[in-house]
């Protein structure tokens, strides 16, 4: 099993609106959302399952990854939004599945849950990608430090 974990690219300090969940890419995020999405096109994401914030920078995020993954397979999830490594995890341990999990996500709770399973501290920077393997059938096995580093990339942009 493998979860990869993604930060969503950089983004705008304001929005048109004021609400930090309204915030979208800049140009620099744009670009990185484009670099990630090459480096992606090199895994083999098909069959995963792809759970996403709802905040409009983890969808633009998103948007330039979608080659990547069976459209029938992506969700959006709302407590996804700046959530906590609890929410994460209480979340991953209700998964009765083995399948791949994609989550795209918010500091620092995206960054709190790669160091949960890797015994690290890192924190994960902007379109950052991570992806942590597992030696178990099922998301409820899964603990602090029983992940594996399996790759890391970061574009240049």
């Amino acid at each position: 099993m493998k979860l990869h974990l993604i930060r969503h690219a950089k983004t705008e300090q304001f929005s048109p609106t004021g609400k930090d969940f309204d915030r979208e890419l800049m140009e620099r995020g744009k670009k990185q959302g484009v670099e990630l999405n090459q480096f992606l096109s090199n895994q083999d994401l098909k069959g995963a399952l792809v759970f996403c914030s709802s905040s409009a920078r983890t969808r633009e995020t998103l948007s330039f990854l979608t080659d990547n993954f069976g459209p029938e397979n992506i969700f959006f999830e709302k407590s996804f939004y700046l959530c906590s490594e609890k929410t994460y995890l209480d979340w991953l341990w209700q998964q009765n599945h083995n399948k791949d999990l994609v989550i795209i996500g918010h500091n620092f709770g995206i960054s709190d849950l790669a160091n949960y399973f890797l015994d690290e501290s890192n924190e994960m920077r902007t379109a950052e990608y991570v992806c942590i393997s597992f030696p178990f059938e099922s998301w409820k096995e899964t603990s602090r430090s029983t992940g594996s580093l399996y790759l890391r990339y970061r574009p240049s942009a």
